[in-house]
């Protein structure tokens, strides 16, 4: 009995042992078809990818990865559309959004392909180009490497195949969408000049082809559009039209004898221009061979005439730079490239004008038709007179003996005209009693608060102008005050310093002026006033007081300056100092006008500063003249506020500066920076 009983026991234990073995024999059989499906899947077998996985059933995650099969195989046969929906049903499982972001690539691939030779070409390839950045995108995912590379030559064999049929435009547009792809760059500069030569701008297209010698036959092309031009030019001088020639043989440089031409032809234009006193016509010759005006003529009667254009020239010179915008004029202007290209005549306007860098006040008088002009060399200032007589000015060197000023003439070997205006500048009086202030402050101290009242004004002077700084020592005290509505007119500055019961102020921001009449009733660019924030068209940089009374010098929008907690803010320009860095620049030298600006120290001390002009004992300053002087007296931030006829300073009940504007007072305003009591 007891034998039976272990028998029984060894049977039992067999057949476990049996299941046990077979069991794990069947599920070794599935982990394989599963891992095998995988790999199928990955090396992109998806229609037997999907097969097995659909033979899994729900082992693991089968299920998903047959949908992710399916999707692929319908984007590879080409129904992205129901792919696309799969992959998004599929979220962010496994590599999902890499296919999805593949087959999208994939599909513009395709779209591009197809459109290569249709009417809509430009549309392919700007398909194929985004499927290469996307391919880009997706390294060493599927095959998306060798695609990316298969685009880009498929595009770059399309730009040659263009340039080789002479479609010059398309083949400039394949290559600016290859960007540095091999020498797409090189490609679409020589497109871009065979699209010049195809128009017949054959100088332009010169000089593109000779920045590209070495790609193509760029060198042979850039010669063949010179010879072009050259025998344009020859054609011309043949039919008479000199001029025409001239411009065409200067703009050839040192091709073939194209530079003998110009100043030959030149030379005789100038000989008969001058015969009949056709100035402006000698001027159009000098802007187009500048080399025939450093030879000397050779006969005595000629060089007399060369002679008198030469001041004829200076003359002119003077004239047309005295009757240009306000805000254009600045150094040598109008005819100046022409003074710059000669040696000659620069000399010449050196010692007309003394010596050193011009600049002038365009908005001061005219007497009887004959013109009174300001002038400022090296910061001197000099008068010139002239009368006008048909297209020929002349120096009268003389005006009424009654003016307050002194003129100096100058009558020397090169007869030279010229006024100074040194008594009302230069005096060492001074009328007003205050400290008047020539350059930096002393170790950057400002003069003393004699009176105790917060409040310092001192005087400016400098070569060429003056003007007065008002400096609040507490800056909570200043601040921005309007008329309190827009449209119609704005307000006179000493209506705003009544109506907000301040002690005084200056004027602020620009306005829109489109009649030019000054009326002041609409501020440009964002302005703040009492808290309430207005923004009419677009302006520069603004001047901006925080509700710490710090002054930001920059471009505000509204949603910015309630970021920074802007209280009061209006906008004009250019930023003269900001952060503690000075601006420089051509522009800073721009403009001899009246002018208004605003800073502030490190110490928090308010620089309120107007500089008069368009007047003999002051002609105006530029804008780099209002940084130096911001400067001088320890700015970090300032800004340049609306200038010109707008120049104006009101304190205790008077103006303290003598505006430019018709009323001699203040024009109509829309803001000013006010002074609380």
């Amino acid at each position: 009995m007891k034998r039976k009983k272990q028998n029984w026991n060894r049977i039992v234990l067999l057949l476990a042992l049996t299941a046990s073995l077979l069991l794990t024999g069947c599920t070794s059989s599935v982990e394989k078809d599963y891992l095998a499906a995988e790999k199928l899947l990955e090396q992109g077998e998806f229609e037997k990818a999907a097969e097995k996985f659909q033979a899994l059933g729900s082992y693991e995650d089968s299920s998903r990865l047959l949908m992710l099969s399916r999707a692929a195989l319908a984007a590879e046969n080409g129904n992205y559309e129901a792919a696309r929906k799969a992959f998004s049903a599929l979220g962010g499982f496994r590599n999902v959004p890499e296919m999805l972001r593949y087959y999208e690539a994939r599909e513009a691939e395709a779209a591009g392909r197809s459109a290569l030779d249709s009417a809509a070409g430009g549309a392919g390839w700007e398909h194929l180009k985004n499927a290469s950045e996307i391919y880009a995108n997706l390294p060493g995912f599927l095959d998306a490497d060798a695609r990316e590379a298969d685009c880009l030559d498929t595009l770059y064999g399309l730009g040659q195949t263009l340039l080789d049929d002479a479609r010059y435009s398309d083949a400039y547009d394949v290559f600016a969408m290859l960007g540095s792809f091999q020498d797409s760059a090189l490609l679409k500069d020589y497109s871009e000049a065979c699209l010049s030569e195809k128009k017949g701008a054959n100088l332009e297209a010169a000089e593109q082809f000779s920045r590209i010698p070495d790609v193509l036959d760029a060198a042979a092309r850039a010669d063949s559009n010179r010879e072009t031009v050259y025998q344009k030019a020859l054609n011309l001088s043949e039919q008479g039209d000199q001029e025409g020639a001239i411009t065409l043989f200067s703009a050839l440089g040192s091709y073939r004898d194209a530079k003998d031409q110009s100043v030959g032809k030149t030379k005789l234009l100038v000989q008969e221009r001058l015969q009949r006193g056709d100035y402006e016509g000698v001027l159009f010759l000098m802007d187009a061979a500048p080399e025939a005006f450093s030879l000397q003529p050779v006969d005595p009667a000629d060089h007399q005439r060369f002679e008198n254009f030469l001041d004829q020239f200076v003359y002119a010179y003077l004239y047309f730079s005295a009757n240009t915008s306000e805000d254009a004029v600045s150094g040598y202007y109008g005819v100046v490239p022409f003074v710059e290209q000669n040696g000659m005549l620069e000399k010449r306007l050196r010692q007309f004008l003394m010596i050193g860098n011009f600049s002038h006040n365009s908005n001061f008088n005219f007497y009887g038709g004959e013109l009174l002009d300001l002038f400022r060399v090296d910061g001197d200032c000099y008068l010139a007179y002239y009368r006008s007589s048909a297209s020929v000015l002349q120096p009268i060197g003389a005006v009424e003996a009654n003016r307050t000023f002194r003129i100096m003439l100058r009558d020397s070997e090169n007869g030279l005209t010229a006024g100074s205006i040194e008594d009302c500048l230069y005096g060492t009086e001074n009328p007003t009693g205050r400290p008047v202030i020539t350059g930096p402050l002393p170790n950057g101290e400002l003069p003393p608060d004699e009176d105790g009242d917060g409040i310092i004004i001192v005087d400016i002077m400098k070569k060429g102008f003056n003007g007065i700084m008002i400096i609040v020592l507490d800056p909570s005290r200043v601040f921005a005050g309007g008329p309190g509505f827009y449209g119609g007119n704005g307000m006179l500055l000493e209506e705003l310093v009544r109506r907000y019961d301040a002690l005084g102020g200056i004027n602020a921001g620009g306005f829109i002026d489109e009649d030019g009449g000054g009326s002041g009733g609409l501020p440009e660019g964002l302005t703040i006033v009492d808290g309430q924030a207005y923004l009419w068209a677009p302006s520069g940089a603004s001047a901006a007081f925080d509700e710490n009374n710090v002054l930001h010098v920059k471009y505000y929008t509204i949603e910015t300056a309630a970021e920074d907690h802007i209280r009061d803010c209006v906008s004009f320009g250019p930023a003269l100092i900001s952060d503690g860095v000075p601006e420089y620049g051509p522009y800073m030298e721009s403009g001899i006008n009246p002018r208004t600006a605003i800073g502030q120290r490190e110490d928090g001390a308010v620089l309120m500063l107007v500089i008069d002009g368009r007047q003999l004992c002051s002609i105006g300053a530029s804008f780099g003249d209002l940084r130096d002087i911001m400067l001088d007296f320890g700015a970090v931030n300032a800004c340049s506020l609306d200038g010109g006829s707008s120049t104006v300073m009101y304190y205790n009940g008077e103006y303290l500066n003598r505006p430019s504007s018709a009323s001699g007072t203040s024009r109509y305003l829309p803001n000013a920076f006010l002074i609380r009591k």
